[in-house]
């Protein structure tokens, strides 16, 4: 019977154990055999806490999917107007409140010469809520991928706010995350 008792204890100091880690591992302390943390280059860790190091990373994987969610839609738009309106596209296609922005965006980039361009091509300055309205502007030509102008908005809607809230440096809630980790699911089985 003695022998039970044991066990049981054992088991639950192992959960015990199990959530004190998982606690640590959520204040962004690693301490699970075989977990790593991607270190952020160019810096020295050190000067940070593990808690701040913890969070960018976290974040860091979010920040990627926007990268490449932005950049496919400005692909997308890209290739089909491209293809669609001809070379002048741009021109012909994208809003004049869009187009002006644009080009305040690269007059400001002119003055800092010794800086890096945000881009080569003039959709690299659009905005993401840009993108949604570039779609619904050219609606005959993106209405074939898209089961409405709603469902454009309504994501790119989402998207955007969460897009704010890490571009700002802000963390956003797990639940926040799946959101837009279904969001970019959505637009990929959508638009391939």
């Amino acid at each position: 019977m003695k022998s039970i008792e044991e066990l049981k204890q054992l088991v639950f100091n192992g959960m015990l154990l199990e959530d004190s880690f998982e606690r640590l591992e959520k204040d962004g302390i690693s301490v699970k055999s075989g977990h790593h943390v991607i270190p952020v280059e160019r810096i020295d860790e050190s000067d940070f806490s593990p808690t701040i190091i913890h969070r960018a990373n976290k974040m860091a994987s979010v920040y990627i999917v926007f990268f490449c969610i932005e950049n496919s839609v400005r692909e997308l738009i890209t290739d089909r107007l491209a293809e669609r309106k001809g070379v002048d596209w741009w021109d012909t296609s994208v809003p004049k409140k869009i187009k002006d922005s644009v080009q305040s965006l690269k007059e400001k980039e002119e003055i800092n010469r010794y800086h890096a361009q945000r881009s080569s091509s003039l959709i690299g300055y659009t905005m993401l809520g840009n993108l949604a309205q570039i779609i619904i502007n050219n609606w005959d030509d993106f209405s074939d991928l898209f089961p409405s102008q709603a469902w454009i908005n309504a994501r790119f809607t989402d998207l955007e706010m969460s897009r704010n809230i890490i571009m700002h440096t802000g963390i956003l809630p797990d639940i926040e995350i799946e959101r837009i980790e279904s969001i970019c699911r959505d637009w990929i089985r959508q638009v391939g």
